[in-house]
């Protein structure tokens, strides 16, 4: 394990520096010995070992071809106000409104303030935009159930009534949450769509549900506009405004379009009552983000949200109770996102304010914020933050290439510190002088005050998850649901310092593991019980809308109780927590007998600095696999220098047969050294110069690839890999790696 993350650094660092670095280690191991007596009364490490080993959930029903996992009982003083409250939380409107009347007059949501906007164009002659920022400014959460009410009521007077269905098209803010409140106080369904879906996904989404109102970010209404001709249903459009005023659209004969504030303003004098829901009623319809084809409604309703929030509890209230008075939120992620959904309205129900943020402003780097602004976390300093492996595995190859770039002594020292503060972490130790000295220049990246990350919709290479936990001083916990699942199946606690778990059922939760004879996978494996996860729970979402055949496929009832099939493949540790070990449609067999998980393979390439993105592909008829990369600018921009090719561009670089030859031999060695198994390596790579984005099609609005559309979009470039002949000649894209140290595969 020592020093994986760092393979790249450490031949850098030798001769007289790695003499220092070992004089450094000496003299912290004389500190080691000397303090160890007082650092075993301060920390009392068999306390934090005794939770690291405990037991965490248990078999509660055996069958020869499944079994059923329970969480072992756990207790939450807010999930028990909850439960004893006068009025029943049934609904998220009543949920909304017990936090509205314990947290009144406390911080609810945030905006940061643009006070200014700049065009900088850079060397390559693309114009960036770029924000100059100011600070958060907040409404409590008594102006935020008023301006809630004021919209619910704004919406029904221009004509909105209960149980109709309303879209909301905007990236995360206040106004979204908002939004959300005040259709479920008056009974509206709530349809989400991410935002970059693209033509055909957002009019999917409208034309599916025959939403009549669409609520819309201002950034966001041209491509409504784009959309309107093939959505006859939509009747009003309502507009949130964006840092910049913009005239609204003229209204045509079918649609009318409406400010934000004016329908606002039109609730505030309207005498209309709210209608409350029902917990069977219709809370969201939110679109998946169609990583397997087109994107499905699923349908949740408000008691399937509620429960989902009280099966949450228990966990984030090991965190959150008490709540610290510094305590905040930072929302980045899509609110169309189920995880980001659940996260903030956990933090409403702990009284812990949220302010809005999105990747691109979100650090000091990012993007969009111009010289002399800082990034949304350094102003904010949140504690807590909902993030996708996309966005951490960013983080993790920006700190090692910051690091690289401070030359071989820093690089070793860093090595170093990483490891001892990982191993005296997993010995229940604290290492206060370490983080202060070393380690609190990385915690500033996400503000300084962070203490917890949970990460989910997508598998977390081990290796990225110890190296944010180690270096940022975090707990960082790797969730595990569905949007078919409310976001709800499985999360770690905060003692689980183990890597590629997702933690054990939680509470009210129930997880079976049933049989998958094809892929080998049987609950009486000698490892341990593995097979499909399937869940249960009052939390599992009512259906697919209007999909009654796909609904049938993966959804069933078995006394009483909800199920999903999630066609992931689990597997049951010891101690009664998960892991996630394959899925079925990523599950290839190869030609000798070996089963590849292309995703497991994926997300090992993605932790190198030269991957952008990558797609794995392997065929029954072949022997190995094969992979599209797409390379990051840096990378190819090192390797000019090292080939003394300084004019290439990106097109002839990704073109080029050197450049192709020199990542089959790093990636190669970067998959090994990575636990991959030599069948699992790709044995011929292509490089793509132009980037995959969700509007191009190749990647859903949650950044997962959409692997059919790229098999379709580059089949000539698939077959070419496959090709024998072209392998063994070499080709202008892609070079056979059996010419590298990587020995041919056997079987």
């Amino acid at each position: 394990m020592r020093g994986e993350p760092w393979l790249q650094l450490k031949g850098k660092a030798r001769g007289s520096m790695g003499f220092l670095v070992g004089l450094i280690s000496v003299l912290v191991w004389v500190w080691d010995f000397v303090t160890y007596p007082i650092y075993l009364c301060i920390d009392r490490p068999w306390k934090r070992t005794r939770l690291m080993e405990r037991t965490r959930a248990r078999i509660s029903s055996h069958q020869s071809d499944e079994i059923t996992i329970k969480p072992l009982p756990a207790v939450c003083k807010v999930k028990d106000e909850l439960k004893s409250a006068p009025e029943e939380i049934s609904t998220m409107d009543r949920l909304f409104k017990y936090s509205c009347k314990k947290y009144g007059g406390r911080r609810c949501l945030g905006t940061r303030r643009v006070l200014g906007e700049l065009q900088e164009k850079q060397p390559n002659g693309k114009v960036f935009t770029k924000l100059q920022l100011g600070v958060y400014t907040w409404q409590t959460y008594t102006e935020v159930a008023a301006q809630a009410e004021h919209l619910g009521r704004g919406l029904r007077e221009v004509g909105v009534r209960p149980r109709d269905k309303v879209v909301l098209y905007a990236n995360t803010c206040a106004e979204w949450m908002v939004a959300a409140v005040g259709a479920f106080r008056h009974s509206l369904a709530v349809v989400t769509i991410y935002t970059n879906l693209g033509e055909e996904g957002v009019g999917h989404g409208i034309r599916q549900t025959e939403a009549a109102t669409v609520i819309v970010g201002q950034e966001l209404l041209p491509m409504l506009l784009a959309v309107l001709p093939t959505t006859p249903s939509v009747a009003r459009v309502i507009v949130i405004p964006g840092h910049k005023a913009e005239p609204l659209p003229e209204d045509t004969a079918a649609t009318k379009f409406f400010k934000f504030s004016t329908v606002l303003a039109s609730g505030a004098s309207s005498s209309i009552h709210a209608a409350a829901p029902e917990p069977s009623d219709t809370a969201i319809i939110m679109y998946t983000s169609g990583s397997t084809g087109v994107p499905k409604g699923v349908v949740m309703t408000h008691a399937n949200l509620v429960q989902a929030i009280m099966c949450i509890l228990p966990t984030a209230g090991t965190a959150l109770e008490p709540t610290r008075p510094d305590d905040c939120y930072i929302a980045i992620l899509p609110l169309a996102h189920v995880l980001e959904l659940l996260a903030e309205n956990i933090m409403l129900v702990f009284g812990v304010p949220i302010g809005y943020s999105n990747t691109k402003t979100f650090t000091d780097t990012g993007s969009m914020v111009a010289k002399g602004s800082k990034g949304d976390a350094t102003v904010l300093q949140p504690t807590m933050v909902g993030l996708v492996p996309l966005v951490l595995d960013a983080i993790y190859k920006g700190i090692l290439s910051n690091v690289a770039k401070k030359g071989a002594f820093s690089a070793e020292l860093v090595d170093f510190c990483y490891n001892y503060r990982l191993k005296w972490t997993r010995r229940g130790h604290s290492t206060p002088i370490m983080d202060r000295l070393i380690f609190h220049k990385f915690k500033a990246i996400v503000g300084g005050k962070m203490r917890m990350l949970l990460s989910g919709g997508a598998p977390l290479a081990p290796e990225a998850h110890d190296f944010c936990r180690t270096c940022l001083g975090i707990t960082l916990l790797q969730g595990y649901g569905l949007t078919e699942t409310c976001a709800t199946a499985c999360i770690p606690d905060q003692a689980d310092l183990s890597t590629g778990r997702v933690g054990p059922p939680l509470q009210e939760v129930d997880i079976r593991l049933v049989n998958w004879e094809e892929g080998g996978y049987r609950v009486t494996d000698s490892q341990g019980p593995r097979g499909e996860v399937v869940i249960g729970g009052g939390h599992v979402a009512k259906e697919y809308y209007n999909l009654p055949q796909k609904t049938e496929e993966d959804f069933f009832t078995d006394l009483g109780k909800r199920w999903f099939r999630t066609g992931d493949i689990g597997m049951m540790m010891p101690d009664g927590t998960i892991k996630i070990i394959d899925r079925k449609k990523d599950l290839v067999k190869l030609q000798n007998g070996e089963y590849i998980s292309l995703g497991k393979v994926e997300s090992v390439f993605k932790l190198h600095g030269a991957v952008e993105n990558v797609c794995v592909f392997a065929s029954p008829a072949k022997a190995h696999a094969v992979a599209l990369v797409v390379p990051t600018d840096a990378w190819l921009e090192k390797l000019r220098q090292q080939l003394v090719k300084p004019d290439v561009s990106r097109e002839e670089a990704c073109s080029d047969a050197a450049y192709t030859a020199e990542l089959v031999k790093v990636l190669g060695a970067h998959g090994l050294a990575h636990g991959l198994a030599r069948f699992e390596v790709p044995r011929v790579l292509a490089l793509v110069a132009e980037p995959w984005t969700p509007e191009s099609g190749l990647i859903t609005a949650a950044f997962k690839l959409k692997r059919k559309a790229l098999e379709n979009a580059f089949q000539d470039d698939i077959a070419e890999m496959y090709d024998d002949n072209n392998n063994q000649t070499g080709g202008k894209k892609m070079v056979n790696n059996n010419s590298q140290p990587l020995p041919p595969v056997t079987a």
